[in-house]
């Protein structure tokens, strides 16, 4: 429950970074520079008496749209979609084993795949070798092969599946959860790995 508190917390704290004009997770925030801010060739007046009032704020037209982001806890193996404040999902899930971990850090879905099957990129006789493998739905979320899908050959969930049947690195998820993953998704949703 503690953990479902930061988690809503950083969903929320992004959401604000995001209508204050930020970025939100991940990104970068450019300075603006405005013509009365640049520096003048020319000496500057003295300052007058009396200071000018500031400019009063426009209101903003609209809300931002709510923030959507899928949050995975490697430690925890646990995964949780959230559109703004309010929870979509929540489900374990198992990632990659030590020797071929899940990346972490802040990404984005690239393309979402229905039905989808995975080619093993090692040969046979190599100990990470796998038969081609369908999957009912399949989300790309890092350029390099990482993966967000269902795993039909997999029986072990949450904490520990990483560790004793990992996968080659992409997030596995439990076919109903990942089935509601999937039809609420977007191409551009954020997605962040977290240790």
């Amino acid at each position: 429950m503690v953990r479902l508190g930061r988690l809503l917390a950083l969903v929320l704290v992004a959401a604000a970074l995001s209508a204050c004009g930020g970025t939100g997770l991940g990104g970068v925030v450019s300075p603006s520079v405005s013509p009365s801010q640049s520096p003048s060739p020319q000496a500057s007046p003295s300052p007058s008496v009396t200071p000018s009032p500031s400019p009063i704020p426009s209101p903003v037209a609209s809300p931002s749209p709510a923030l959507r982001v899928i949050v995975i806890n490697l430690r925890e193996q646990h995964l949780w979609v959230f559109e703004g404040s309010a929870a979509v999902v929540d489900t374990v899930v198992a990632t990659g084993r030590p020797e071929l971990p899940t990346v972490t850090g802040t990404f984005r879905i690239l393309a979402k795949y229905s039905p989808y099957q995975f080619i093993s990129p090692w040969p046979p006789g190599n100990p990470y070798w796998y038969a081609p493998a369908w999957t009912s739905y399949a989300m790309s979320f890092e350029p390099s092969g990482y993966f967000i899908h269902d795993a039909p050959w997999r029986t072990r969930w949450g904490p520990g599946a990483d560790v004793a049947e990992g996968s080659h690195g992409c997030v596995n998820v439990p076919l109903a959860a990942m089935e509601r993953l999937y039809r609420w998704a977007r191409v551009g949703d954020r997605v962040v790995v977290e240790p």
